[in-house]
């Protein structure tokens, strides 16, 4: 039988698998015989290509892969196999694996290899690595080939993680699982902050949110629910910042028992920390601050009930004034009459300052609102707010500082009023402060000074005012004050450190 010529052609440009076969003639034997020798040639040219794919699958994985005929020998090894063995493929094929790794006898490694062999059942495990002292590989063992086949990764850093979280662990729960009111966890961050997961929460957790520590680590969305609803959006919105720069959270919230059903308020602090591999766990602790939060109410109620008190008897001291000086004449020319107008400014001066601190709880003022409470009568009477130019950076002063200051600059204003810028319309004056630092800390460096005003000159004794400038408010901030009579008008450079002296 005639083979056809496209058949002959076929065969002629089989794979090189297909080319050391020796086609029978058709003269001397039969179709079958053809037949057959071209399907073989077509198989085995199939199987080329299916091996040439599967080499490329093997080189473009991530993990390590080589594979062992029945004797043992290496019959491939890949890219990544090669980097960690440290050797080129062509010095370990054909030889025996427990050639060139004989310290493998009677290691875990090699009755897991002989073990796969002899069952044909493949497995997965975790060992320490033979000849690369230190390192430890998940394996998978599998039949392949006839033989078998070994895909591998190095875990080592990862392991390394782990041993350090878990001893991490234990000195952490030695101490928080005896702390009864302050629950320690951990917890990882992935890519987004809501990928966290927790890796530890100490026994604490059930009495302090009404959940056991086993649940909240199979479900942490189970105390993020026990939030109240008002205080989720701006805890989610500080976690996220949190994450992205690497910062401590700190957060304070209420949250709903899931036992008791009562609202208690809760203070969380999480602080990122860098393992030794380069990534991120989280510690941080949450307890009950609800006693410290009533206990802030209840000396907010006190002070503001000292306040209102404070300000009754500034009140009453100057209806005292008024009443003990009453009989000796109320005209303002009178030196009695301008003693009590002097007196009852400066305690209407002082309450004004007392003001300023009420509103800040008495844990500061800003020099700003000082120094324009201070000013403001003397503006109210010329009815020119310009006239006072007020210039300075936002800086927050101590009671005491703020109460002297106050009065200091009542002080200028009243002398300006009397002699100096206010007592004509074409006056300005110009209040400056900056901060300074120095070795020795940072320093209020305060600047009054008049324009415009009729010419001055130094006066003839030193007033109240004065003396209380320079002589009072430099004792009781420790630093200088000057006051100067330049012809153009009255200078005054305060000087004190910004940290009160310790009593």
């Amino acid at each position: 039988m005639t083979v056809p010529r496209s058949a002959r052609s076929g065969a002629r440009d089989s794979s090189a698998a297909a080319s050391d076969l020796v086609i029978p003639n058709p003269q001397k034997g039969s179709v079958e015989t053809m037949a057959g020798a071209l399907q073989q040639a077509l198989a085995q040219s199939i199987e080329a290509k299916v091996e040439a794919r599967l080499a490329e699958i093997l080189e473009g994985i991530g993990d390590a892969f080589y594979a062992l005929d029945e004797k043992w020998r290496f019959a491939y090894i890949n890219r990544a196999a090669q980097e960690y063995f440290g050797a080129p493929a062509h010095e370990m094929l054909g030889r025996s694996i427990w050639d060139i790794f004989p310290d493998s006898k009677g290691t875990e490694l090699r009755h897991r290899y002989e073990e796969v062999a002899a069952t044909g059942i493949a497995a997965a495990f975790e060992t320490e690595a033979v000849g690369v002292k230190g390192r430890y590989l998940e394996m998978r063992v599998f039949p392949y080939n006839g033989g078998l086949g070994i895909s591998f990764r190095d875990w080592t850093e990862r392991r390394r993680t782990e041993e350090e979280l878990r001893e991490s662990q234990a000195r952490l729960s030695s101490l928080a699982d005896n702390l009864p009111s302050c629950m320690v966890f951990q917890f990882y961050v992935g890519a987004e902050y809501y990928d966290r997961h927790p890796v530890y929460i100490s026994k604490a957790c059930e009495p302090l949110t009404g959940i056991s520590a086993e649940e909240v680590l199979a479900d942490m969305g189970l105390i993020s629910r026990l939030v109240l609803p008002e205080y989720r959006e701006q805890m989610n919105q500080k976690g996220i910042k949190a994450l992205s720069e690497r910062k401590t959270f700190d957060v304070e919230f209420q949250l709903r028992h899931a036992k008791t059903g009562e609202i208690r308020w809760h203070r969380m602090i999480t602080m990122p920390r860098k393992l030794s591999n380069g990534t991120y766990i989280w510690d941080g602790v949450q307890y009950d601050i609800t006693d410290h939060k009533r206990a802030e109410e209840h000396l907010r109620l006190m002070v503001n009930e000292l306040n209102h008190r404070v300000k009754n008897t500034l009140a009453t001291v100057q209806s005292l004034a008024v009443q003990s000086f009453y009989k000796f004449g109320l005209a303002p020319s009178d030196d009695v009459g301008t003693a009590r107008t002097a007196f009852e400014a400066r305690l209407f001066a002082l309450s004004r300052a007392h003001d300023v601190l009420t509103r800040e709880n008495w844990e500061g003022a800003n020099l700003s609102d000082v120094v324009r409470e201070a000013c403001a009568p003397f503006l109210n009477q010329r009815d020119d707010e310009g006239r006072i130019e007020i210039e300075g950076a936002s800086l927050r002063l101590p009671p005491a500082m703020s109460l002297s200051l106050s009065m200091a600059i009542h002080e200028l204003c009243t002398n300006a009023l009397k002699y100096g810028a206010l007592k004509t319309s074409s006056g300005r004056i110009r209040i400056s402060w900056s901060s300074v630092s120095e070795g020795d800390g940072t320093r209020l460096v305060l600047r009054w000074e008049e324009q415009g005003g009729p010419p001055v000159s130094p006066p003839r004794r030193t007033g109240f005012g004065s003396r209380l400038i320079q002589k009072g408010l430099a004792r009781e901030l420790n630093g200088t004050a000057q006051i100067a009579y330049e012809p153009t008008g009255v200078v005054c450079t305060i000087d004190v450190p910004l940290e009160m002296p310790h009593c």
